[in-house]
């Protein structure tokens, strides 16, 4: 069995595997048994825990659950930047240790902190805005990842994501596409309204309608995804020359309705993803999509921890890391454009 059928059938997260194949903590105890021997069964050798010395302090990174949808969809994210976290914090000789927390706990946690840690990394895609004075009151050093506050003094470290699609739409548009459409999740928290915003600002800002018939609206889930393009291309609608996805299996799984409809991807239609995550590498062709700098969200945690403890009365800081274009094999110049060439 691969990694996605063990947890299949450990009825876990790949993240959840990903933490017990490389002996990371935040695992309970019967959890990690059941994994260990469905791993050892399928000749996987477990990485032994490294030694330590000279540790200065201790990291708590603590992995919010609200929904849980999001996190169920955002392993690949997950785990990219817990590896950011941890690379660093080894470098800085922090100790790291990790915890799951949810509505019912966060206030716990966060108060529990301040005999064992020297600072919190709160992985906080599905934390509810409305909570942010929780945030606040964290009796050590606090670092937000994946979520942004505007409005309030929390240090936080994200994706430029309003950048990242100005840039994937600008892209499209270099190409030929002035007819540029959206998969868009209905989901409505994490990164997902601020790249709707990016969306159609860009498209503002470059002087190109948006058609809200080309608006896709579509679950988080690939088989979903799937299906719900499938009912509408039933419906034969009008189709852009270009989608840009709020995510890449938005876009995957968009792009295999397309393609069971005799669409040429590119040929036909473009499509744009975001994150590169690891559903990138199942596309064909392979996936044209923005690159978030996911492990580089970690390190920089870690290092703004670090300034946090060596000048406690600083201002909070909020950071945004860059995404990158990668342009692979599904964007092309429209086919009107393309015929021409």
């Amino acid at each position: 069995m691969n990694i996605k059928e063990i947890a299949r059938t450990a009825n876990v997260s790949i993240s959840t595997v990903s933490l017990v194949l490389n002996n990371k903590p935040g695992v309970k105890s019967e959890t990690r048994e059941r994994v260990v021997h469905l791993l050892h069964q399928n000749g996987y050798e477990l990485k032994a825990p490294a030694a330590r010395q000279g540790v200065i302090g201790n990291l708590l990174f603590v992995r919010y659950r609200g929904s849980g949808r999001l996190m169920e969809v955002k392993d690949d994210f997950f785990i990219q930047i817990l590896d950011g976290v941890e690379n660093q914090a080894r470098r800085m000789s922090f100790n790291l240790s990790i915890a799951n927390a949810g509505r019912d706990n966060l206030a716990e946690v966060l108060a529990g902190a301040e005999n064992t840690a020297a600072g919190v990394i709160l992985f906080a895609t599905e934390f509810e805005p409305e909570g942010a004075a929780l945030l606040e009151s964290c009796p050590v050093p606090l670092v937000v990842l994946d979520e942004d506050f505007p409005n309030e003094p929390i240090n936080t470290i994200g994706v430029d994501n309003m950048g990242a699609i100005f840039t994937g739409v600008s892209y499209l548009h270099a190409l030929g596409h002035t007819d540029i459409g959206y998969l868009h999740s209905t989901e409505h928290t994490g990164a997902i309204p601020e790249r709707e915003r990016g969306y159609r600002a860009a498209m503002a800002q470059l002087g190109l309608p948006v058609a809200e018939e080309h608006i896709f609206m579509l679950d988080l889930f690939m088989s979903k995804v799937y299906q719900q393009m499938n009912e509408i291309l039933e419906r034969k609608p009008s189709l852009p020359t270009a989608l840009i996805a709020d995510n890449d299996i938005l876009a995957v799984g968009a792009m295999r309705a397309l393609q069971d409809h005799g669409y040429r991807i590119p040929g036909d239609l473009s499509i744009l993803g975001f994150d590169d995550s690891y559903v990138c590498s199942v596309a064909n062709p392979a996936l044209s999509t923005l690159r978030s700098p996911k492990a580089a969200i970690g390190q920089q945690a870690v290092k703004r921890i670090k300034d946090m403890i060596d000048d406690p009365g600083g201002s909070a800081m909020k950071s945004r890391l860059c995404a990158r274009l990668m342009k692979r094999g599904t964007t092309a110049p429209p086919p009107d454009r393309a015929n021409k060439a």
